[in-house]
């Protein structure tokens, strides 16, 4: 995975990930199962950042508890023009 932190044409912060087909791969062999982390720390942020698929938004909001660090009083927000 490529991943850096730079500062966008816009004057806003930018994270960039650059995923290889074997992180692609790694995402779709597990929907929901699979995650990518990226320690913001590295890239000098004060977040952490996690990447992971699901076939539908709605499914990806029921299986985001399984993520390490995330609790039930996460807000999870999806955007009401997405289909699910």
């Amino acid at each position: 995975m490529l991943k850096a932190a730079v500062m966008g044409t816009n004057g806003r912060a930018l994270l960039v990930l650059g995923l290889s087909y074997a992180n692609l791969d790694h995402l779709r062999s597990g929907p929901g199962d699979s995650f990518l982390k990226v320690d913001g720390s590295r890239l000098g942020l004060d977040i952490d950042v996690m990447i992971f698929s699901g076939a539908t938004e709605a499914d990806m909001a029921g299986t985001i508890v399984k993520a390490d660090g995330i609790g039930p009083d996460t807000t999870v927000i999806i955007d009401p023009k997405l289909k699910s």
